[in-house]
């Protein structure tokens, strides 16, 4: 995991610079998926679905019986359904089924965002009071309540960059994808 989201971080960033075209204040992140590098960012699209699918199993089973979450776990589950429909789609602008894709591709994108950001807070909600995962457990909590600050802050708050804002949430749920990966490490490490 924790190589999926240093992959995906690495290839966002890298096209934030390389690709002089867009503009990354104002651009959202799926403006990148097309173009120059658009198959690497949609291949970490891909890789972090996976990432996501195992998240789900990994957490569940990391957590002490009495405190799993399967609502948390299925949030997880579709969002890696949702975050390769959000890559793929992009693909069709520019063909007969550009205004269908292009919906299917909005609704794909809050869907993800929409369902990772409550499986982070549910998740880390959970782990607080779960005796081997509580250690470190407010900076996971801290991140998912940002990261659900940020989520409403770009779907209401119309007038500020959506590039930027977009962005912003992204990296919060990679901050949050990391602490969950360094909490699922540790967690394996202890005896249970």
């Amino acid at each position: 995991m924790a190589f999926v989201v240093v992959a995906f971080a690495l290839t966002a960033g890298a096209l934030q610079w390389t690709r002089t075209d867009l503009d990354p204040i104002a651009m959202p992140l799926s403006a990148y998926l097309r173009g120059a590098g658009g198959a690497w960012l949609r291949s970490a699209y891909y890789l972090m679905a996976s990432a996501l699918a195992v998240l789900a199993w990994a957490s569940f089973r990391a957590t002490r019986a009495a405190l799993r979450s399967g609502l948390a776990s299925a949030l997880f589950v579709v969002a890696a359904l949702a975050l390769p429909i959000v890559a793929v789609t992009v693909l069709y602008e520019h063909t007969p089924k550009e205004d269908l894709a292009r919906l299917i591709h909005s609704e794909a994108a809050q869907t993800t965002f929409l369902c990772l950001v409550m499986g982070m807070l549910l998740l880390s909600s959970r782990w607080r009071r779960d005796g081997r995962m509580q250690s470190g457990g407010t900076i996971g909590v801290v991140l998912a309540w940002l990261a659900f600050v940020q989520m409403w802050v770009l779907a209401l708050w119309k007038g500020l960059p959506p590039g930027l804002t977009q962005k912003a949430l992204i990296a919060l749920i990679l901050l949050w994808l990391a602490w969950a990966t360094r909490q699922l490490w540790r967690a394996s490490a202890q005896p249970d």
